[in-house]
């Protein structure tokens, strides 16, 4: 990449401001910023210039020289990247459990209690309350060990939320649930939507700012059995990436190991060390043992009693249960290409899943909620015991909602992954892989408990500011019947709308027999909750349109509908709108569809929206 060989003096462009800030966060950070990466840079720094007052190029430059030190910190903050996630890369939490024993070995025998953990360069924090929730579940085994996390970043701002320890709860609920149980708390009113980690947590973690080609400044004095430095390298020339290695090698008790990100390899790099899984490194260790995963200090071996050790099963046999042809489509793909599963089998509900099981093996299964002939929650109250595959559901439903989800889990499930949209289901493949394979790890001889704070009754208030609306065919009665009857709790009016049925909606209120008081709309009758109004289109839906523009509305479409349906939709601005997963979809409505799902997920998915304010 060329120099941006100027001086104060010069007229600056903001090409050649961005290629010398480039410079200065290489300098400065040890991170290349190549010309890959300078769109990213100009953007930024265009955004930075404006808040500081529309600055040109040449008085930004000017700013920097007369603040160099805050500006290069918060320059560094700006354009070094925080995608993260908590659990990234599953098979180095599978490396440290596999040799858990061995690490508390090598701590029991130099006179400690405590396993020491870095992560260097940890963003805001979820690599270590990852770690921290990892070791807190699997050292109840050893009580007389403790552990602590020390992590840092370049970034002070990142390190301030790290420290907060406070997140989005969309992003808390993705960890397994075997490390979410008493570890985090759900916000309440208006912080709802966030979650904290508890103090045991909390205290056995500390941050600070760091940067990687000056460690000495805050971690002299300091030892480690692991460092983690994941997913960073891939910003460094090999230069840098060996100054560093070094210098962490510095910072290792002796067989203590190094873990990188998986897409980062250290071949190229002429350090003497040894491979002990992917990604997985040793520096001090013997030539004459090369098999051993971690070598043992046997100095003064220390007796450790071991508990049974979790076995995945390579690969792991999956069935999928689920009533969605779309989403066993997905799973089939996702499991059938990742050579650590294989797909045996599926199922549309309970009663199939019941029949597959009693003739083929089976290690873990997906379950979904809501399907027909029996449900998610039916299958495992009457299947679920000891000996039966892991089961994680992948549902629609929240998993937060007492009603289903949560029930899953205390009838035997061991995780639960909200089902994604179907345009972003490769996106949330690694969380449900996870799960399950984090299902093998979970020790039943532990009390599994389910946080109260993260349970939620979907209620549905103010029902005379709200309306859900069908549209169907004669066709779909049974589809709706079963769903009117799935209703719980004081319901907004729901009108059904039918298409050239208007001398028939009499015999089509009878025919839907259900526990709600279902009739023929009359323009001349008061709207209440808990009715259910039988309606044909064109005559009923111009007299509603009104009506419906002032509530909050769930629209629902079984099957598929007419252009001028998909006109009046389309018009309604404000609304959910939830589509019927068949083969063929009104397009228009697709490409502005809330989400499409079977018909058996319209009854939860509508009433969570309407239940929220």
């Amino acid at each position: 990449m060329a120099t941006a060989a100027k001086t104060s003096n010069d007229d600056w462009t903001i090409q050649d401001l961005a290629l010398h800030i480039s410079e200065v966060i290489g300098k400065e950070s040890g991170n290349v910023l190549g010309e890959n990466q300078q769109s990213m840079v100009l953007s930024r720094l265009k955004k930075r210039m404006i808040d500081l007052g529309n600055l040109t190029p040449s008085e930004y430059y000017q700013h920097l020289q007369n603040h160099y030190k805050d500006e290069t910190s918060h320059l560094v903050s700006l354009l070094t990247t925080h995608h993260t996630f908590f659990f990234r890369e599953f098979l180095h939490f599978e490396f440290i459990l596999n040799n858990l024993e061995e690490i508390i070995q090598r701590v029991k025998s130099r006179g400690d209690n405590k396993i020491r953990i870095y992560s260097a360069a940890c963003s805001r924090g979820h690599e270590v309350y990852s770690l921290a929730t990892f070791m807190e579940y699997h050292l109840k085994d050893y009580p007389e060990i403790s552990y602590e996390i020390f992590g840092s970043d370049i970034d002070p701002e990142s390190v301030k939320i790290a420290k907060n320890g406070v997140y989005l709860y969309s992003e808390v609920k993705s960890i397994p649930q075997i490390y979410v149980s008493g570890n985090w708390q759900r916000g309440v009113g208006e912080i709802s939507n966030y979650a904290k980690v508890k103090s045991h947590i909390k205290e056995k973690c500390e941050f600070g700012v760091v940067n990687l080609l000056d460690l000495n400044s805050v971690l002299s004095g300091k030892k480690f059995d692991l460092i983690f430095c994941r997913n960073v390298f891939i910003y460094f020339d090999n230069e840098t990436i060996f100054k560093i290695v070094s210098s962490f090698k510095n910072y290792l008790y002796k067989n203590g190991v190094l873990v990188t990100g998986i897409s980062e390899s250290l071949k190229t790099i002429d350090i003497k060390k040894k491979s002990l899984a992917p990604s997985v490194y040793a520096f001090d260790f013997e030539e004459n043992v090369p098999d051993l995963k971690i070598v043992k200090d046997e100095t003064a071996p220390v007796e450790v009693v071991k508990p049974h050790k979790p076995i995945i099963p390579k690969p792991i046999r999956m069935l999928v249960v689920d009533d969605s042809a779309s989403v066993v489509k997905l799973l089939g793909k996702m499991f059938s290409s990742d050579p650590d599963f294989e797909l045996v089998g599926t199922a549309e509900n309970g009663k199939e899943a019941e029949e597959f099981l009693k003739k083929n093996h089976v290690d873990a299964m997906t379950l979904d909620i809501h399907m027909p002939e029996m449900d998610g929650v039916e299958y495992l109250k009457k299947n679920y015991k000891n000996g039966h595959p892991h089961v994680v559901v992948v549902s629609s439903a929240s998993r937060e909602d007492t009603r289903y989800a949560q029930k899953t889990l205390e009838y035997g499930a061991t995780d639960f992954v909200e089902k994604p949209a179907l345009n972003n289901f490769k996106e949330r493949s690694e969380e449900i892989k996870n799960k399950i394979k984090m299902a093998f790890f979970n020790n039943s001889s532990k009390e599994k408990s389910i946080d109260k704070s993260f349970e939620k009754d979907y209620l549905i208030e103010n029902c005379e500011t709200k309306a859900r609306v069908f549209f169907a065919s004669v066709g779909d009665s049974k589809k709706i019947k079963e769903t009117l009857d799935s209703f719980k709790g004081t319901q907004p009016p729901l009108f059904i709308f039918y298409e050239g049925n208007s001398n028939q909606l009499e015999m089509i209120s009878g025919n839907l027999n259900t526990k709600q008081k279902v009739m023929p709309f009359s323009e001349d009758q008061a709207i209440e909750n808990n009715l259910v109004y039988v309606c044909d289109f064109n005559q009923h839906f111009p007299f509603l349109k009104d009506l419906l523009s002032k509530r909050k509305v769930s629209f629902s479409v079984f099957g598929i509908c007419s252009e001028k349906v998909e006109k009046e939709i389309i018009e309604f601005d404000e609304k959910q709108l939830l589509l019927e997963d068949i083969s063929e979809i009104n397009q228009s409505l697709k490409e502005i569809a809330t989400d499409i799902f079977p018909w058996t997920s319209f009854s939860h998915v509508g009433t969570e929206y309407l239940s929220k304010e």
